[in-house]
């Protein structure tokens, strides 16, 4: 956002909210490098999954929680995929409103089912 390299912004974000407990500074750590060593996998996808709309037409809210879900879903694989969907969509209405948060499940839905195998 800023020009500077992601693991500083990274920082700062722990350290403007004040995240103390160690787990939490490492999982956030984790899962920003996740998705930095797989962006272009998950821009990919997230282009395939939304069909005929380009990775540029889709919304920077939109797009920038489908990044980091995907990251998380694909390749940390929480225990729980369903409950992770079910946080990033409800971050998706909070940030973007009901119809940015309908995307974001439609899409996370279809790699869940199709990438997964995960049924409802």
């Amino acid at each position: 956002m800023k020009g500077e390299p992601v693991e500083s912004l990274m920082e700062d974000y722990i350290s403007a909210n004040r995240i103390s407990s160690q787990d939490q500074r490492r999982y956030i750590r984790k899962l920003i490098r996740t998705f930095t060593a797989h962006s272009t996998d998950i821009d990919k996808l997230i282009a395939e999954f939304s069909e005929k709309w380009d990775i540029d037409r889709v919304g920077y809210i939109e797009r920038n929680i489908l990044r980091v879900a995907l990251a998380e879903i694909l390749f940390i694989l929480p225990k729980n995929t369903k409950l992770i969907v079910y946080d990033y969509v409800q971050i998706a209405q909070k940030f973007a409103g009901k119809n940015c948060a309908k995307f974001v499940n439609g899409i996370l839905g279809r790699v869940v089912r199709d990438r997964l195998g995960i049924k409802d």
